[in-house]
C-alpha cells in the first residue's frame, strides 16, 4: 500500500463527475447503455461503450465525452444530460406520469422542471427537488377518469342525437314527399280554376265592352250637342250688338285671342281666327270658325271666381305630417289640387256615397282613401271644364251583372287556388332548406338546429344559434349586431366537424364585415362557454355539445370504441 500511487484531487474531481453525469436514476444495469437525458426510444444511439455518433451524422466522438459538459456536436446530441449545448434537449422519464422534453438550458437550474427530479441532479436544485411523479399521476388519472366518465355519457347522449337526427331527417323526407304530392294536385287544381275564370271572362269582357261602347256613343251625342251649343252660346256672346253678325271689333275684349303678345287684340289678328273675312254669320261661327277659336275662347262668366273654392277634403289627424307633402302645407293638393270655378254642393253630391275616413284604419288605408278622394275631386273637376259634370256611366243591366258574378266567383276561387299552390311552394322550400343543411355524416347536430344558445361576459351578451346566424347586444341594452350567418363547417380535414364559420356579419366601420369562428368540443350538454374577438371584427366561440363526444372508453380495460350504433 506504501508504494500504491495516489490519483490527484483534480484528476478524482473529474472522474467522479463525468461517472456522476452518466448515471441515470434508475440504476446501475443502465450506466453504460442510457446517459442521463436520453429518452427510450433514442436509446440504441448510444448502446457503444467506446464511439458516439452525432445524430446528425456529422462527427464521431469518444463515449467519455457524452455529458462531458462540452457541447461537440452542432445538433447539440452529445450533451443530453447538460446544459452545455443552446439546443439541446433533455428527456424526463417522469415515471408514473408524463414523459416531457426540456430544453437543457434548465438543468441544474435550480428549477424543478422533470417530476421525478432527474433535471436537477446538482446543488441546490438536487436538495430540494423531490420525486412526485406517483402523486402527479394519480391525481392526472382521476382527473382523465373524469374526463372518460364525461366523455362516456357524452357519447351515450350522442346516440340518442343521431336517433333524433336520423328520425327528424326521414319525417322531413316524408313531408317533402306529401307536400310535393300536395303541390302536384293543387297546380293542376290552380291550371282548372284558372281556365274557367279565362272562360268566365269572356262573356263578361263582352257584355262590358259593350255596354261601355253602347254608353260612349251615347256620350259622344251628347258631347257633340254639348259641343253645338258651346259654340252657339259663345256666338252669342261675341255678338254684343245682337245683330246676328260677328266683326272683327267684337273679338277685341277677349284677350285670349292676343296672338302676338302685345296686351291687344288687333284687327287684323281677329279677323285672321274670323276666317279674313270682316265678318260672320252665326252658321259659318259655329263651323269652321269655332273650330279654330274654341281652344282659346273663354267665357266671359268662365273667368269670375267664386267666392269659396271647393275644399278638399281633409285627412284624419292620425296621419299626420306623412299628407304634408301631397296636399302643402296649407292643406291644398299643390299644383295640380288648385281648386276654381267649383261647387262645393256638386262635390258634397258626388262624394256622399263615398266610404269615410275610419279611425280604426291604419295608414296606408288612410293614405289610399284619401288618393280617393282627390282623385275624384279631379275627375270632378275636368268634366266641370269640359262641361260634363254628372254624366257617369250607368249601371250595367242585371244580365251583365250576373255575369260579372259569376266571373268574380271564379277569380276568387282561382285566386285561392293559387294561394294554396304559393303556400305549398313556400313550405316546400322551406325543408328543402333544413335538408341541405349538413347536420353531420350521422344528422348527430340535428338537435342544434333553429335553437340558439347564450353567453355573458362583463360587457356583452353573444349568442350562437347553429346554422343560422351569431349576433352580440351590450348588457347596457341597445340592438343585436349579427358577427356573421351560417357559411360551413371549418375544421381540419381529420375532424371537419370541430368547427364553425359564420361570415357576411355587419360590417364594421371601415373595416371589413364581422365574421365568427366556432369551436365545437365534447360535452355533456349543449353550452356557450365563451365568446372572444382575438382580431378586429373577427370573433370567436367556444361551444360544448354532446355531439362531439365521438369515443367511449371501458374504465376496466382502456379500450375505446367510436362506433355509432343506431
Amino acid at each position: 500500500m506504501a508504494n500504491e500511487k495516489k490519483m490527484p484531487l483534480k484528476s478524482l474531481i473529474t472522474v467522479v463527475s463525468v461517472f456522476l453525469l452518466n448515471v441515470p436514476p434508475m440504476g446501475l444495469s443502465e450506466v453504460m447503455t442510457r446517459p442521463r437525458g436520453v429518452s427510450l426510444t433514442n436509446e440504441e444511439f448510444y448502446r457503444d461503450p467506446q464511439w458516439f455518433t452525432c445524430l446528425d451524422g456529422s462527427r464521431r466522438i469518444l463515449k467519455s465525452q457524452v455529458n462531458d459538459d462540452y457541447c461537440d456536436c452542432l445538433d447539440s446530441s452529445d450533451e443530453p444530460g447538460t446544459s452545455a449545448c443552446p439546443q439541446g434537449k433533455f428527456h424526463c422519464n417522469n415515471k408514473g406520469f408524463i414523459p416531457k422534453y426540456i430544453p437543457s438550458s434548465r438543468v441544474n437550474d435550480g428549477i424543478c422542471d422533470c417530476c421525478d427530479a432527474s433535471d436537477e441532479y446538482l446543488l441546490p436544485g438536487a436538495a430540494k427537488c423531490t420525486n412526485n411523479c406517483r402523486e402527479l399521476g394519480r391525481a392526472d388519472r382521476e382527473k382523465r377518469q373524469k374526463e372518460i366518465l364525461l366523455m362516456n355519457q357524452g357519447y351515450e347522449v350522442r346516440l340518442e342525437y343521431i336517433k333524433q337526427g336520423a328520425q327528424k331527417k326521414a319525417e322531413r323526407e316524408e313531408s317533402l314527399q306529401k307536400l310535393r304530392a300536395e303541390k302536384e294536385i293543387a297546380d293542376q287544381l290552380k291550371d282548372e280554376k284558372e281556365r274557367i275564370k279565362q272562360e268566365a271572362e269572356i262573356p263578361e269582357k263582352e257584355a262590358k265592352d259593350a255596354h261601355t261602347a253602347a254608353w260612349e256613343a251615347q256620350q259622344a251625342i251628347l258631347k257633340e250637342e254639348r259641343e253645338k251649343q258651346r259654340a252657339s252660346d259663345a256666338f252669342d256672346e261675341l255678338d254684343t250688338d245682337s245683330n246676328g253678325l260677328i266683326t272683327p271689333g267684337e273679338l277685341a275684349d277677349h284677350k285670349e285671342f292676343d296672338s302676338d303678345g302685345d296686351g291687344e287684340v288687333s284687327e287684323e289678328e281677329a279677323k285672321v281666327l274670323l276666317g279674313g273675312v270682316d265678318q260672320v254669320i252665326k252658321p259659318t261661327f259655329t263651323g269652321p270658325v269655332w273650330a279654330v277659336i274654341k281652344d282659346k275662347y273663354k267665357s266671359q262668366k268662365d273667368q269670375v271666381t267664386p267666392e269659396e273654392p271647393l275644399p278638399i277634403p281633409s285627412p284624419p289627424e292620425e296621419v299626420g305630417e306623412d299628407y304634408v307633402g301631397a296636399r302643402g302645407e296649407n292643406g291644398d293638393m299643390g299644383d295640380s289640387g288648385d281648386i276654381e270655378d267649383s261647387d262645393e254642393e256638386d262635390f258634397a253630391d258626388e262624394d256622399e256615397d263615398d266610404e269615410e275616413f275610419d279611425e280604426d284604419m291604419d295608414e296606408a288605408e288612410l293614405m289610399d282613401q284619401y288618393a280617393k278622394h282627390r282623385t275624384k275631386y279631379e275627375k270632378q273637376k275636368e268634366r266641370k271644364e269640359k262641361g260634363e259634370e254628372g254624366e257617369e256611366m250607368p249601371e250595367y243591366d242585371e244580365s251583365t251583372k250576373k255575369l260579372i258574378e259569376v266571373a268574380d266567383a271564379a277569380r276568387n276561387e282561382f285566386k285561392e287556388a293559387e294561394k294554396q299552390v304559393d303556400d305549398l311552394k313556400k313550405s316546400i322550400e322551406d325543408l328543402e332548406k333544413l335538408l341541405s343543411v349538413d347536420l353531420g355524416p350521422l344528422q348527430e347536430f340535428e338537435p342544434l338546429q333553429k335553437q340558439c344558445y347564450e353567453f355573458t361576459d362583463r360587457e356583452y351578451t353573444y349568442k350562437l344559434c347553429p346554422f343560422d346566424r351569431t349576433t352580440q347586444r351590450p348588457k347596457s341594452g341597445g340592438s343585436e349586431t349579427q358577427l356573421g350567418t351560417w357559411g360551413q363547417w371549418e375544421g381540419p380535414p381529420e375532424n371537419k366537424y370541430s368547427q364553425m364559420k359564420y361570415t357576411r356579419g355587419r360590417n364594421c366601420w371601415n373595416g371589413p364585415d364581422r365574421s365568427t369562428l366556432v369551436n365545437l368540443r365534447c360535452g355533456l350538454e349543449d353550452k356557450l362557454v365563451a365568446a372572444s374577438e382575438p382580431e378586429r371584427c373577427t370573433y370567436e366561440f367556444q361551444f360544448e355539445t354532446p355531439a362531439l363526444c365521438i369515443t367511449k372508453t371501458d374504465l376496466e380495460t382502456g379500450e375505446t370504441d367510436s362506433h355509432d350504433e343506431l
